[in-house]
């Protein structure tokens, strides 16, 4: 039986006036709400330094995704030039071609409900996920979120890492899951590599995910080479040893009050390339104190790019085991700092 019925007409003989005096009655309470379309979502995955924040600049300049929101894994870093921004509003970015970013938040269930109730939500979202994250879960969390549909998972792969990090003790699981688990796996950083070398890694990737497609990145413009310095550094510390007992993967985030000696720091990163897998974040140069520098550093590259939006120094270490993590921000703060100061 229908929820809807038509009352009686009332009295009135005009035709007029009969159309007027009828009206729908409701059985039951009000008639629900039409649901809301999904909104697509993209997700991004891919370890450490495999280039997802390049790629989100990539699909933002694009312009080909409209009303979609970024939901970004380390906002802080983003490096999105002045002209794109709009506004900014409650931890929002809002882009002047009707995009949005923003920062996850420790609950992402949460915070895909809170989405779902802004006043105009997004029709795309694209989730940039953490580097040590494993697809499966987070597609099994989007298959779950009411209101979201899942159109892709991305896995973006650093070519010239993924043997080495696949043979790795401490993160070869968590990488091969992130190949395993995908549809679409977008390869970047193969432009330097020799022929056989190259097609030896996509083979190493087709093994453990034979059915994905895989698609090439176009190349990024490579980290400005600087001159070697003749400068001696300081003798740091014995990263191989301390890189032994690493079980875990562990973060540190040092805050910097001073500005930094780059030479010193890449000499200290690459130093602890045994260990350190990837670092990131927001620093200014003694050389160029006035000017805030994004950094992002992996497998022993240094990229360095202005960043004029960012208020605090800040840098994000990411490695293997606690105990070489500890010496490294030791030496950050007494031997790359702090020597600014006693000069």
């Amino acid at each position: 039986m229908s929820r809807y019925s038509m009352m009686t007409r009332c009295r009135a003989t005009s035709p007029s006036r009969r159309s007027a005096c009828m009206r729908l009655c409701w059985e039951g309470g009000p008639p629900p709400m039409p649901e809301p379309a999904p909104i697509d979502t993209l997700l991004l995955c891919g370890f450490l330094g495999s280039g997802k924040t390049t790629r989100i600049n990539q699909l933002i300049r694009a312009g080909r995704l409209r009303n979609a929101l970024f939901l970004i894994n380390d906002f802080g870093t983003l490096n999105i030039d002045a002209e794109w921004i709009d506004a900014r509003e409650d931890g929002v970015l809002r882009l002047n071609n009707g995009c949005a970013c923003c920062g996850i938040s420790g609950n992402l269930s949460a915070q895909l409900t809170e989405i779902r109730r802004w006043p105009g939500p997004p029709e795309c979202l694209v989730l940039e996920a953490s580097g040590v994250a494993r697809p499966r879960p987070l597609m099994q969390l989007f298959d779950a979120a009411r209101g979201y549909r899942l159109g892709r998972a991305d896995t973006l792969v650093d070519l010239s890492a993924i043997r080495s990090l696949l043979d790795d003790d401490a993160v070869g699981d968590i990488v091969h899951d992130q190949l395993r688990d995908v549809g679409h796996i977008l390869v970047s950083r193969y432009h330097a590599m020799p022929g056989g070398a190259a097609d030896a890694a996509l083979e190493r990737i087709k093994a453990i995910n034979p059915h994905a497609r895989v698609d090439w990145l176009p190349p990024v413009a490579p980290p400005c080479r600087r001159q070697v310095s003749r400068r001696a550094m300081p003798s740091w510390p014995d990263f191989a040893r301390l890189a032994k007992p690493a079980s875990s993967i562990v973060s540190r985030t040092v805050h910097l009050d001073a500005p930094v000696d780059i030479e010193r720091l890449e000499s200290l990163l690459d130093a602890a390339r045994v260990l350190l897998l990837r670092a990131k974040g927001m620093l200014r140069s003694h050389d160029a104190p006035a000017d805030m520098l994004a950094v992002q550093w992996t497998a022993g590259e240094l990229r360095l790019s202005p960043l004029p939006s960012a208020r605090h120094q800040a840098l994000v270490l990411i490695g293997k085991g606690e105990p070489g993590l500890d010496a490294l921000v030791t030496c950050l703060e007494t031997a790359v700092v702090n020597q600014n100061r006693e000069k």
